[in-house]
C-alpha cells in the first residue's frame, strides 16, 4: 500500500543510502585527510619562509633604529657637552661655548650616519640661544635640509602631552620611538631622549631633551613585497593597530584590523624595543591552488565510486523494501488509530511471524483501548464527585446555622436574603450535576457566597472583584474560589475589626490565575507544608487539599493551588487553570 506522508523515507531507500555511505566513508576520509594535510604543509611552508624574511627585514629595520640611537648616545653620554650645556654664564663664555663646542658637535653627531636625519636639542638653560635653520617648521624638515640641528629652550615643549607623560628617567634606557608635533603629517617618526647631568649620578637632574627625526618610509624600505609572492602585502603597525607603513601606499594611516579575514594567513614577527610589528597577508587562494588538483581528483573518484554502489544497492535494497513497506503501511493505520486493518502475505522467513503478530495485535488493540478508556473515564468521574460532595456539606452546615441564628432574633428581612443566598449558591453549584462551569458561573457562585457572609458580618467583611473580562468565557472546575474565601474568614479573622480580601482573575500566556488577597493573620511556612503533606490524618487545611487535588485531577499536574504567606500581613491563594472552553481529563 502507498503512503503518502511528508519527511517520510521508505526502507529501501535508507538501506541504499547507508551502503553509499559505507563505501564514500573511506573514500572520502583519505580525500579530506589528504587534501587538509597537503593544505597544512603548504601553510607552514609558508609561515617559515615568510618568518624568516620577516626576521631579516626585523634585523634590516633593527639595524638602522640601533644606527640613530648610537647617535644619540654621542650626546647622552657626552659630559663635556653635558657642562657646556650647563654654563649658565652669558656674553662671551656663552657664546664661545656655543661656537666652538655645542654646534661642533650637534653637526658631528648628525653626521654620524648615513641616514636622513632632523636632530632637535631642547635646551633647560635658557643662556643658550636658539639656532633653528626653517620657520618654525612650516614644511617636512627633513626634505628641506639633510641632516640638520636645531636647537631651541625647553619651554617649546613643557606644555606638550607627549612630553609631558614622557617616562621617568632610567639611566641610559629610557628612550622611545613616537610621532610627535608634525611628524604624522609628513610620515616621520622620531627618537626621543633626554639629556641628563651625569656628574651627579644620584639626582640625574635633566639638562635637556634630544628628538632625532628620520623618515618612516627610510627605516621600513626593506619591505619590498614583489619578492614575497603574489597578492602578499607586508604592513608595519603600532600599538594601536594602525597601519604605520605597508609594501603598498595607499595602506597608511589604515587599521589593521580592516585587512585581516579568514580569507588570508597571518604572519607577525616584533620590532624589539620600536613597539611595533611586521604583519604579512598571504591570501589563502594562492596556497589552494595546486590543492584544488587534489580535491578535483577526489570528487571524480567519489562519482565514480557513487555510481556504482547505486546499482550495487539498488538491487539489494529492493528485495527488502518490498515487504518492509506492507509493514510500514499497516503500523501507520495502527498509528492513526485504525486497528482493523491486516496483512496478507505469504513466506517461509521472519516477515511471516511479524505479519501474524501485527494482525494479532490489531484485533487486542481495539478491544483493550475500549476497555481502559471506559474504566479510566468511570474512575475519574468517580474521585470529581467523591471530591465535589466533600466540600458542600461544610459551607451548607455553617450556613444553616447563621440562618437559625437570625430566626432566633427575629431579623426576617437578613433570614430572607439569607435563604435567597443559598438558593442561588446551590443553584449555581450543582449545575445540572456537571463538573465544569464557566468561569463567570465561578463567579456568581463566589459573589453568592460573599453576599451570604456580608448579611451575617455586615459592613466588617470587605471584598474587592479585579476581573478581566477575556477569562469570562472559560471553563474552569465549580467551587474553587469560595472555599479559600470561606477559610479566610473563619480562620484568618478574629472577629474583630474589618478583614479586606480581594480577589483577581487575569489571562497569563494561555492560562488563568485566580488570587484571593487577604489582610488577616496570616500562616507560617511550617503551617503551608502541612496543609499539602498532613502528617498522621490531620484535618488542618482540607478545603484547600480538596480545590487542588480537583484542579489536578482534571487539568494536570501541573495546574493547582500555591500559597504565600506571613504572619501578622496576610495571605495570598494563586490558583492557577488552563484556558480551556472543553473538558480536558488528563490520565493518571
Amino acid at each position: 500500500m502507498e503512503i503518502n506522508r511528508k519527511g517520510y523515507l521508505p526502507f529501501g531507500y535508507k538501506l541504499l543510502i547507508s551502503y553509499i555511505i559505507i563505501c564514500l566513508m573511506p573514500i572520502i576520509a583519505v580525500g579530506i585527510f589528504s587534501y587538509t594535510t597537503f593544505m597544512h604543509a603548504m601553510k607552514e611552508h609558508t609561515r617559515i619562509s615568510m618568518s624568516e624574511t620577516l626576521q631579516q627585514m626585523s634585523d634590516n629595520i633593527a639595524f638602522k633604529l640601533e644606527d640613530i640611537r648610537r647617535v644619540s648616545d654621542l650626546l647622552y653620554n657626552d659630559d663635556t657637552l653635558a657642562g657646556n650645556i650647563q654654563n649658565y654664564d652669558e656674553g662671551w663664555d656663552s657664546y664661545e661655548s656655543n661656537i666652538k663646542y655645542m654646534i661642533p658637535k650637534f653637526q658631528s653627531t648628525i653626521n654620524a650616519t648615513s641616514q636622513n636625519i632632523q636632530l632637535t636639542v631642547y635646551m633647560n638653560n635658557p643662556a643658550v640661544p636658539e639656532v633653528y635653520s626653517t620657520s618654525l617648521h612650516m614644511e617636512d624638515p627633513l626634505v628641506l635640509h639633510k641632516r640638520s640641528f636645531e636647537m631651541y629652550n625647553i619651554r617649546r615643549i613643557e606644555k606638550e602631552e607627549w612630553y609631558r607623560q614622557f617616562p621617568e628617567e632610567q639611566y641610559g634606557t629610557t628612550m622611545l620611538w613616537q610621532q610627535v608635533g608634525d611628524d604624522s603629517q609628513y610620515g616621520n617618526i622620531s627618537l626621543l631622549r633626554r639629556l641628563v647631568d651625569s656628574s651627579d649620578p644620584f639626582t640625574r637632574n635633566q639638562i635637556g631633551f634630544i628628538r632625532i627625526t628620520t623618515k618612516i618610509s627610510s627605516l621600513f624600505q626593506s619591505l619590498d613585497y614583489p619578492k614575497l609572492g603574489e597578492g602578499t602585502l607586508v604592513f608595519a603597525v603600532d600599538a594601536q593597530e594602525r597601519i604605520m607603513y605597508a609594501s603598498k601606499d595607499a595602506f597608511i594611516h589604515h587599521y589593521w584590523r580592516e585587512y585581516t579575514s579568514n580569507d588570508k594567513l597571518v604572519i607577525s614577527q616584533p620590532l624589539p624595543d620600536f613597539n611595533m610589528n611586521l604583519a604579512a597577508l598571504i591570501p589563502v587562494e594562492i596556497l589552494e591552488k595546486d590543492a584544488r588538483q587534489l580535491a578535483n581528483l577526489t570528487i571524480i573518484v567519489c562519482l565514480i565510486s557513487l555510481a556504482v554502489c547505486i546499482i550495487a544497492s539498488g538491487v539489494i535494497s529492493r528485495m527488502f523494501s518490498r515487504r518492509v513497506s506492507k509493514v510500514i503501511s499497516v503500523l501507520h493505520f495502527f498509528q492513526e488509530g485504525e486497528y482493523d486493518k491486516r496483512i496478507r502475505y505469504k513466506g517461509g522467513d521472519e516477515f511471516t511471524y511479524i505479519v501474524s503478530a501485527l494482525n494479532q495485535l490489531g484485533e487486542h488493540m481495539n478491544q483493550l483501548i475500549k476497555e481502559t478508556y471506559l474504566s479510566k473515564i468511570e474512575k475519574q468521574e468517580l474521585e470529581l464527585e467523591s471530591l465535589q460532595a466533600q466540600i458542600n456539606p461544610h459551607f451548607l452546615y455553617n450556613t444553616l446555622s447563621s440562618i437559625n441564628r437570625l430566626a432566633q432574633f427575629g431579623e426576617l428581612k437578613k433570614l430572607q436574603m439569607m435563604v435567597m443566598g443559598l438558593s442561588k449558591f446551590y443553584r449555581n453549584s450543582l449545575n445540572n450535576g456537571k463538573t465544569l462551569i464557566s468561569v463567570e458561573k465561578e463567579l456568581e457562585q463566589v459573589t453568592s457566597y460573599i453576599e451570604i457572609q456580608q448579611i451575617k458580618y455586615t459592613d466588617r467583611l470587605v471584598v474587592e472583584l479585579h476581573i478581566d473580562p477575556s477569562v469570562l468565557t472559560y471553563n474552569t472546575v465549580k467551587l474553587i474560589l469560595q472555599p479559600f474565601v470561606e477559610n479566610t474568614i473563619e480562620h484568618g479573622w478574629n472577629g474583630e475589626g474589618k478583614i479586606h480580601i480581594a480577589i483577581y482573575a487575569e489571562m497569563d500566556n494561555g492560562r488563568i490565575i485566580f488570587q484571593i488577597v487577604d489582610g488577616g493573620s496570616g500562616m507560617s511556612v511550617e503551617t503551608i507544608a502541612q496543609i499539602f503533606t498532613p502528617n498522621d490524618g490531620a484535618y488542618l487545611g482540607y478545603g484547600i487539599r480538596n480545590v487542588d487535588q480537583r484542579i489536578k485531577l482534571h487539568f494536570g499536574s501541573e495546574y493547582g493551588v500555591s500559597i504565600m504567606s506571613r504572619i501578622g500581613i496576610g495571605t495570598t491563594i494563586k490558583i492557577i487553570i488552563p484556558a480551556a472552553n472543553q473538558q480536558k481529563l488528563i490520565a493518571t
